[in-house]
């Protein structure tokens, strides 16, 4: 969103427009204090990833209760729709698309003054949505400033452990959990605390065409289901071997009698159908789960074995168990809600790096993580887990 600058610093008209409103609103009365009371309209930017979004379901929820008698609007990317399904967090949903060009920007602009929102909650940390809002004329902006401390007049500065002008080596802000991350900014306001489990509903319909899948594919009811998570989007540094996730699949099913699904991305079909060979196996890739399907085999779900990926936090979001491999990622940013989850981990003098790539190439954190670890982990966990209810 680099060509919104110029444009904006064009138009000196519009930011004079911007400075006489902000004196005339009188929710600008004293910016320390907000006077909840008076907001009648909330514009919500969620997280654009899977797992961010889930993690901040808990600050959606904390929102509307905080402010029951307003119209939330959210403004998230058209794919993540199917999680919000079924909850009362928001009034009505705009996508918002990645990238467009300065014309989808103008439209963001031009649909939000005409809504007239009295509070702008941004949680992603990005310099383009803070900047719609700001453009738009919202007279409360809250989110996180740093790298837009003109853009967000509500808010705080997160730790930072690094600037952008020093060597890149991990995180650049000191981690927390997401979740405690985007209630930290709701504190701010001063509203009613919320807890850090994540809260999302699931439809009959979804868990019916679920059990159907699963008949189509031979599997019975009852049946223990072994989820693995075999890609990331994030990039290569946070895949585990192949023929490890093979190995765990063979090894689970003759010992614990499950049945091993390999769930797969867009992207991952390739490569989830020969981890589903190798480990005797079903790869979900006829057809590639939608997340609102998704959500429903995950809480029908027994056991995931996954890298630090989006699913992990639908697994969470359903108290299922989790073996979860972390590499290059800091597990301070996941660390919430670990009652049924074992994090797998290696010490490493390079770890975290948060790199897409290994910049060493030996992968030795992901690599040094082995099969009877996992096998052990997730056996630990299905001995401890209740029944799972069908």
């Amino acid at each position: 969103m680099v060509f919104a600058l110029p444009c904006l610093m064009s138009t000196p008209r519009l930011l004079k427009t911007l400075v006489a409103f902000k004196i005339r609103n009188p929710l600008f009365a004293n910016m320390t204090r907000v006077d909840l009371a008076a907001i009648r309209s909330i514009w919500v930017r969620t997280p654009n990833w899977l797992g961010d979004f889930v993690m901040a379901t808990a600050t959606f929820a904390r929102i509307r209760r905080a402010f029951p008698a307003a119209h939330i609007t959210a403004g998230m990317r058209p794919y993540l729709r199917p999680l919000a399904a079924g909850s009362n967090w928001f009034d009505s949903i705009v996508d918002t698309p990645r990238g467009g060009g300065l014309g989808a920007f103008w439209q963001q602009v031009k649909a939000m003054r005409q809504a007239r929102h009295d509070l702008a909650i941004v949680l992603p940390n990005s310099l383009a949505t803070g900047l719609v809002p700001f453009v738009a004329g919202v007279p409360l902006r809250l989110g996180y400033r740093q790298g837009r401390p003109f853009l967000m007049n509500l808010g705080k500065t997160a730790a930072v452990r690094r600037r952008w002008f020093q060597r890149r080596e991990g995180p650049r802000r000191w981690p927390t959990p997401m979740p405690t991350y985007y209630h930290e900014l709701l504190d701010v306001l001063g509203v009613p605390a919320g807890g850090a489990h994540p809260e999302l509903a699931i439809a009959d319909s979804d868990v019916a065409w679920v059990d159907a899948h699963l008949r189509s594919l031979g599997i019975a009811a009852g049946t223990p289901l072994l989820l693995l998570v075999v890609g990331a989007n994030f990039g290569a540094s946070k895949l585990w071997m192949p023929e490890r996730f093979a190995a765990v699949a063979r090894s689970l099913q003759e010992r614990r009698g499950m049945r091993a699904l390999v769930l797969v991305g867009p992207a991952e079909v390739e490569l989830g159908e020969r981890i589903a060979a190798a480990g005797h196996a079903i790869a979900l890739s006829q057809p590639v789960l939608p997340l609102d399907k998704l959500k429903a085999l995950v809480a029908r779900g027994t056991l995931m074995v996954t890298g630090d990926t989006g699913p992990r936090h639908l697994a969470v979001a359903f108290d299922r168990p989790v073996v979860c491999l972390i590499g290059p990622n800091d597990p301070n940013y996941t660390n919430y809600c670990l009652e049924h989850t074992i994090v797998l981990r290696k010490d490493l003098p390079c770890s975290p790096c948060q790199r897409k790539v290994c910049p060493l190439g030996h992968h030795r954190c992901m690599r040094d993580i082995t099969v009877d670890e996992v096998v052990a982990a997730a056996e630990q966990l299905l001995d401890r887990a209740p029944p799972l209810s069908q």
